[in-house]
């Protein structure tokens, strides 16, 4: 069986905010269940997926903001 998560523990997991995780939920870009109440759970290994994936899209998107940086001279003109 796997793990299931609340809304606010898979927020504490991605270090992003309850109301993000819902909103990510709504957009079907985090899968998760729903009780009769309506109050969603996570599997951890979604919110695990969602977190390495976000931490590999922001690494790429600064590294290409450096490379853009140097193409252009920034370094050298801040020194």
């Amino acid at each position: 069986m796997d793990l299931t998560l609340t809304v606010a523990e898979a927020a504490v997991l991605m270090n992003v905010s309850p109301a993000y995780v819902v909103k990510l939920i709504r957009d079907g870009k985090l899968p998760a269940s729903a009780n009769a109440n309506g109050t969603h759970t996570v599997a951890r290994r979604d919110a695990e997926a969602y977190r390495l994936k976000a931490k590999r899209h922001g690494r790429k998107a600064l590294e290409e903001l450096a490379r853009q940086s140097q193409e252009v001279g920034l370094y050298d003109k801040q020194r």
